[in-house]
């Protein structure tokens, strides 16, 4: 089954690359160039996945406004079904201006959109009924969006579908890690995506094995824990005669000249949830995600990837 659900943020992210943080003391500052793109995490996540030959229908809230509008234009061209996606009643369009450093690294400029009237009504159950996995973007990364995932996991897993969740901790829960509740979403999850430091805000714990294991006590299925440019670790519950050990499977990332890593995570889950429809296993996922991920850092923004061969020359360098 190749379709996938892409249930959460979407936004238009405006690149503003080559800054010094410096800069942002200055007047004014004139760059060579800035440029435009899908943004937002479930919006990246359904870009990705058709790039990667599969069919991804959008879930999210847009206003009718020329940014939404746009929005759509961009996403329908790259091969996204944007026929489910819903209006907002009182918001803008969300927008982010993402300043790009000269390492890559970077600092988002958000406004208040419509990604604050995502919730349980955003999900579009009968164009659901025959995907194969339902992706989150991402857990905490909007209000409505966190609060509404345990009534909407349990609907996805009550209609077959594989859930995977990804992570990234929004201006409204930092610092605010007494009031994340992860149990009460994780025991829908098939998969989560969280980074280590996104870990340890939900666990409170400092050891990755310690973070994985709390997580999957919390009831997730399998913990897919990202350390950057070191690679991932997969953790899974012991199944029976396993005498109570914790499968762990690490998988390296790909050494490169790194451009932006914007969405490099909302790649890396697209790869994942790929190798899910296509059947393969765990391990085999974690490492069409490393590549997918590998490939878009190479590229300003987070839609740069080109297709699947560009994925697949990179999987033929991982393999030893």
């Amino acid at each position: 089954m190749s379709k996938a659900i892409c249930f959460g943020i979407t936004c238009l992210d405006i690149l503003v690359p080559g800054l010094d943080p410096s800069e942002f003391y200055k007047e004014t500052i004139r760059l060579n160039d800035f440029s435009y793109s899908t943004g937002g995490d479930a919006i990246n996540e359904a870009v990705t996945l058709a790039k990667l030959g599969h069919e991804p229908v959008l879930m999210t809230v847009l206003a009718d406004d020329a940014m939404g509008r746009l929005l759509t234009d961009l996403a329908r061209s790259r091969g996204v079904n944007m026929d489910h996606v819903k209006k907002a009643r009182t918001h803008q369009t969300a927008v982010s201006i993402v300043c790009v450093h000269k390492d890559g690294e970077r600092n988002f400029i958000v406004n208040n959109g419509s990604d604050n009237e995502i919730g349980e009504g955003t999900a579009d159950w009968d164009a659901a009924k025959d995907a194969g996995v339902f992706c989150v973007g991402s857990a905490y990364g909007a209000k409505g969006l966190t609060e509404c995932l345990p009534a909407v996991l349990k609907r996805a897993k009550e209609l077959g579908l594989t859930t995977c969740v990804d992570i990234m901790i929004g201006s409204e829960y930092v610092g605010k890690e007494s009031e994340a509740d992860p149990a009460a979403f994780l025991k829908y999850a098939d998969y989560i995506f969280p980074n280590q430091s996104e870990a340890r805000w939900m666990t409170g714990e400092t050891d990755p094995d310690a973070m994985a294991e709390k997580l999957l006590a919390m009831g997730a299925g399998c913990v897919v824990l990202k350390d950057g440019e070191n690679g991932c670790c997969l953790y899974r519950k012991p199944n029976h005669g396993d005498g109570g050990v914790i499968g762990k499977v690490f998988v390296p990332a790909v050494r490169c000249e790194v451009v932006d890593t914007t969405g490099a995570g909302d790649n890396f889950l697209a790869g994942f949830t790929a190798g899910l429809l296509e059947g393969k296993s765990d391990e085999d996922c974690a490492k069409l995600a490393t590549a997918t991920a590998s490939a878009s850092v190479r590229y300003l923004g987070a839609a740069g990837l080109k297709d699947r061969a560009e994925v697949e020359e990179i999987l033929k360098e991982m393999r030893p």
